[in-house]
């Protein structure tokens, strides 16, 4: 290793706003080759860059965002492939359907919230189910709010958790 690659820069606002149309056009595209007629329009929620799927039927935007979002997650992965091929660049914009994204982040937050506040009173440590990076770096950071309480994942992918305990 030649140690050029240590960390990409921080993208710049119209880097990913750029990102942001780009994955609209791409899941606009795809919606209309699977018969869904609604729209996807760039929105930012919490610091983050999303393209969020709107003024579809409910039905259609159920099956968009699948069991436990795993029909979601599929779009995003595609989504992010084919446009950071075409613009050869890492896409850091997130796939949403009608909020779905959003509203599982912020009860998740009020959770570890919550789960912290209570080890913080009971100095008995809690682990929370397994979840996918983002989402533990989510816990992370509620916990990095408290004083006198540290957070560490622990377990192999796909079962990786976070546990909160006394520092």
């Amino acid at each position: 290793m030649d140690g050029s690659r240590e960390r990409e820069p921080e993208p710049t606002t119209e880097s990913l706003e750029g990102q942001a149309d780009a994955m609209a056009d791409f899941v606009e595209e795809l919606l209309d080759r699977m018969g869904i007629d609604a729209i996807a329009e760039p929105t930012t929620h919490g610091g983050h860059i999303y393209v969020d799927i709107v003024d579809g039927p409910e039905e259609d935007m159920a099956l968009l965002i699948g069991r436990h979002g795993q029909t979601l997650d599929a779009i995003q992965e595609l989504a992010r492939t084919a446009v950071g091929r075409r613009l050869d660049e890492r896409i850091r914009v997130l796939v949403d359907v009608e909020d779905y994204r959003k509203r599982q982040e912020d009860r998740l937050i009020e959770r570890a919230r919550e789960i912290a506040e209570r080890v913080d009173r009971t100095g008995r440590e809690e682990s929370l189910d397994p979840m996918n990076p983002y989402q533990r770096k989510l816990v992370h950071d509620v916990v990095a709010e408290f004083e006198g309480l540290e957070s560490v994942s622990e377990g192999a992918e796909p079962e990786r958790f976070v546990v909160i305990r006394p520092a």
